[in-house]
Formats: structure tokens, C-alpha cells, sequence
């Protein structure tokens, strides 16, 4: 009889696991507490156009998405952004473009014209004489990424740089997010090259490229990746129970009610409730929710004290082992216009705001219709000619999301209509409005908090000495991102 494994979480780490253990012949059973699967990998309709509503791209550096986007039949949907057009960061100091060839803000090349125009010439010639420091630098256990560029290139790097990519893309604050969980490859690279400028040209060996330009996207929307590993689950004999969550996970046996008669030796019995009540029997758990959840359920859905007195010894000591990753709520602002004063696509693909920066609360603004053409063609045949859309993200750790203050649905529009007014610098109203959508994550988000990768160290370190038919796995252990989702599921396999 084949291995009975069992799913509990339908985003993208669910997902890729349930294909990766279907493929491998098990019997696989995925649950979702909602109706749809993806996670934040979505899309929604934007007055008539599909659009991404979550995650917009994905990185193209290991090329683990790539292959299995073709290993899905997906390679025909692929698009690249629009070449030519690079992004802005946008702070009290106006809107600069991006530098070129960077990681995560921190520069290959200080003394490049992008980099001077941001920091000023003291700001990049310090940067620049980090190339003298001792390679070893700035490294200690936990360090923070704001800390380790602060006393490497500079506060300006890490304020001006950094930090609104950081805030933007990771939702985080640079000054609590751990270095070695977000680059897990710098400090070797930097030993190896002698300088942190040196290891960011190793790492993006294109130095030319604009900002934003290592990603590549599905036509029409991301969704259409949980899609069809959903297709390719069930091709291969899996199961799906959506509008379903569990709410308890026992080892062995069981003596409840409703346990399944014919599996009393299974290593798992797993009580589900929704439009699936019952328990199901497994062989093989993997737990893909947030950490809370995972946390919960192996303590017996949180009914047991932190330090595991009414648990199973063995869960208890797993559930203590995972990581804090307190999460950061986003909210998107999406925004169809006829506004033709943006046929020229001021801010390039979009822009990245400096936190702090006046006059504007959003932490970015992507110009979907500049950044891919399949957006502004389903835009102007939606629309008409002048057709643009834009995508406003809001949510920095600690700050209350527009909406969630006392600005109303109608409020929270016309505040991104004026964030996008001031980030591009051109005036937008009411009346060229043709749709507008928001969007609230509120769990996705996850932050590495120093000493998070010691933790994940320590969580694999206990998984691996219980000898638990048992897998944790989701953003908050894989790492940001679809590449790193896609590589830790390789990983795992």
C-alpha cells in the first residue's frame, strides 16, 4: 500500500509539496481552510482585466522557477519586463534612479553616476573605502542588515539605499532583519572577494542590469502557477479538500469518535473541520502554514501551555524549535487609469519610497502597465489608449495600514491617488479613475528576526533526531520569495 501523506496548507509551499510526494507515488490528501489554493500567489479583476494581486514575479537567478514552470507547461506564458526602463527611489530628496547591479540596494559599484546622485559624493566615496576594511568586518551572529551596510558602506547606504527595498520588498525593517537569513551567501562570498562590493558583483554578475529586471512573470497573472500544480496534484491521484482546516494533530492512534476505522496504526490522525469534518488518517505530515498555526497544532491547536505540559513530549519540543516570524500586514492599492501624462512611464517600472519620506505613506508603487506589456495591452483593449495600471503597496513593521484608521474604502483610494501623484510627480484625480481594488494580506509577510537562521538550524537539528514522518515548511523556513520556496521544496525532495 502506498504512503498516505497528508497537506495541511494550499499556498505554494503546500502545493509543491503535494506534487513532490504525489509524483513520488504516495497517496496525497492537501487541505486549505479557504475555497481557492495559492496563498498569495492570486490574481483578481481590476474593472474587467485580470491582475496580480500578490506576488507579481518571480527571480530568475537560480532558474529553479523557470524549470518548473516548463516542467508544468507553463514556459509559453513566461514574459520578461519591459528592457530599457529601470525603477526610481523616491525620499526627501526626490526621485533617483535605482543604481544598477545591486543587491538589495547595497551597491556593486559606489562610485557609479546612479550612486553618487543618491548618496552625494561623501556619501559614495565612503561607501567606497569599504573595499579597505578586513573582510570580516561588520560580520557577528545575528547581525541586521542595516546594521552590517552601516558599518560597512555608511548610513547613507543603508538609509537611502537599502532600506526602501528592504520596506518595500520584504515588508521588513533593515535594522531588525537578519543578514544572514535574507543573504545567506554574502559573508562567504565577502571572505572570498575581500570586500562587500566585490561580493555584490559576484552575486549580480550584471552590473547593468536595471533594478527590478532579474524577474520574469506568467501571462496573465502568477496564479496561473498554483493552478496548475493544483492540475498536476490531482493528474497524479492526489486529493483536495478546500473550505477546510485542521484542528488537531495526534500521533498514532487514536481513540476519538470519528477516527477512521481501518487506519488505527497510522503515524497520524489529523481532525479536520469545515466542509470536510472528520480525521484523516496519515503516514506522512507536512504541516505548509505559518509558524503560529504549526506551532499550534503540534501542541494540540493551542490548547496546551507554551512549554508543552499537556502535549506529546516529542511535538512540544518541535512546536518550542520554530522561530518567532511575526508577520507584517500589507495592503495593496491597485488603479486603473486613462492617464495619458503616464504614456511616458515617468518613474520606470515603479518606485520604491524611502520611509520617513514626506507626503507619502505608500512604501512603493509599481507602474504595472510600464513593467509588462501584457498589462498595458489588456489595459488599452480594456480601457482605451492612455490606459495604465498602478499598484500601491502600504505596510512597513509597526505602521496601521490606510483603512484600518479611519480613512474609509473611498479615503484610502484617493490617499493612492495622491502617493502616486507625488511618487511619479504628475497630478492624478477622480476622474481618470476606471477601476480601483484593494488588497489585505495580513499573514504572508514573515520577518527574520536576528537569530533566525540559528533557529532553523536548531528546528532541523530536532526534526532530524526525532525521526518524525513530519516536514514544516512555508516562507517562514524557505525564505521570501517564489525562487525561494521553489528551492527548498528541491531541497527537501
Amino acid at each position: 500500500m502506498s504512503t498516505r501523506v497528508l497537506v495541511l496548507g494550499g499556498g505554494l509551499a503546500g502545493l509543491l509539496a503535494a506534487r513532490r510526494h504525489a509524483r513520488g507515488g504516495a497517496r496525497v490528501t492537501l487541505v486549505e481552510r479557504r475555497e481557492d489554493v495559492g496563498g498569495a500567489v492570486r490574481g483578481v479583476d481590476l474593472g474587467g482585466i485580470l491582475v496580480n494581486a500578490g506576488a507579481e514575479a518571480y527571480g530568475t537567478g537560480s532558474g529553479a522557477v523557470d524549470a518548473l514552470l516548463s516542467d508544468l507547461g507553463l514556459g509559453e506564458h513566461v514574459v520578461t519586463p519591459r528592457a530599457g526602463l529601470g525603477s526610481r527611489v523616491v525620499s526627501d530628496a526626490g526621485a533617483l534612479v535605482s543604481p544598477p547591479g545591486g543587491l538589495l540596494g547595497i551597491p556593486g559599484d559606489p562610485l557609479s553616476r546612479e550612486v553618487r546622485a543618491a548618496l552625494g559624493t561623501t556619501g559614495a566615496l565612503r561607501a567606497w573605502v569599504e573595499r579597505l576594511l578586513p573582510a570580516s568586518f561588520g560580520f557577528a551572529d545575528g547581525v541586521s542588515v542595516a546594521e552590517y551596510v552601516r558599518r560597512r558602506m555608511g548610513a547613507r547606504v543603508a538609509e537611502r539605499l537599502v532600506s526602501p527595498i528592504i520596506g518595500g520588498v520584504h515588508s521588513a525593517d533593515p535594522h531588525t532583519l537578519e543578514l544572514a537569513s535574507v543573504l545567506p551567501r554574502l559573508e562567504e562570498t565577502v571572505r572570498e572577494t575581500g570586500s562587500l562590493a566585490a561580493a555584490v558583483r559576484r552575486l549580480r554578475p550584471q552590473p547593468h542590469a536595471s533594478a527590478g529586471t532579474a524577474v520574469r512573470a506568467l501571462d496573465p497573472t502568477m496564479a496561473l502557477l498554483p493552478g496548475a500544480l493544483a492540475d498536476d496534484l490531482i493528474a497524479h491521484g492526489g486529493t483536495m479538500l478546500g473550505g477546510t482546516r485542521a484542528v488537531g494533530v495526534r500521533r498514532g492512534g487514536t481513540d476519538a469518535a470519528d477516527a477512521q476505522p481501518d487506519a488505527p496504526d497510522a503515524a497520524w490522525q489529523v481532525r479536520l473541520e469545515g466542509a470536510h469534518t472528520g480525521t484523516l488518517a496519515a503516514d506522512h505530515l507536512v504541516i505548509a502554514t505559518d509558524p503560529g498555526t504549526a506551532r499550534d497544532l503540534l501542541l494540540g491547536n493551542g490548547a496546551a501551555e507554551a512549554d508543552g505540559s499537556d502535549a506529546d513530549a516529542d511535538l512540544a519540543e518541535v512546536a518550542r524549535a520554530i522561530p518567532s516570524s511575526p508577520a507584517v500586514a500589507v495592503r495593496l492599492v491597485l488603479l486603473a487609469l486613462d492617464a495619458p501624462q503616464l504614456d511616458a512611464f515617468p518613474s520606470g517600472t515603479g518606485a520604491l519610497v524611502a520611509p520617513g519620506t514626506r507626503g507619502i505613506r505608500a512604501k512603493g508603487l509599481t507602474h504595472a502597465s510600464a513593467k509588462w506589456e501584457h498589462v498595458e495591452r489588456a489595459a488599452r483593449e480594456r480601457f482605451g489608449p492612455h490606459s495604465h495600471v498602478l499598484r500601491l503597496s502600504y505596510g512597513r513593521p509597526g505602521e496601521v495600514l490606510p483603512g484600518d484608521d479611519a480613512l474609509t474604502d473611498e479615503q484610502v483610494t484617493d490617499l493612492a491617488l495622491a502617493d502616486a501623484s507625488a511618487i511619479l510627480g504628475t497630478a492624478l484625480s477622480r476622474e481618470q479613475l476606471r477601476a480601483a481594488r484593494t488588497v489585505t494580506w495580513r499573514r504572508t509577510m514573515r520577518q527574520a528576526r536576528p537569530g533566525h537562521r540559528a533557529a532553523l538550524e536548531d528546528l532541523d537539528r530536532i526534526l532530524g533526531s526525532a525521526g518524525l514522518p513530519l516536514e514544516l515548511t512555508g516562507a517562514w523556513r524557505a525564505g521570501t520569495g517564489l525562487d525561494a520556496l521553489v528551492r527548498h521544496d528541491g531541497r527537501t525532495s
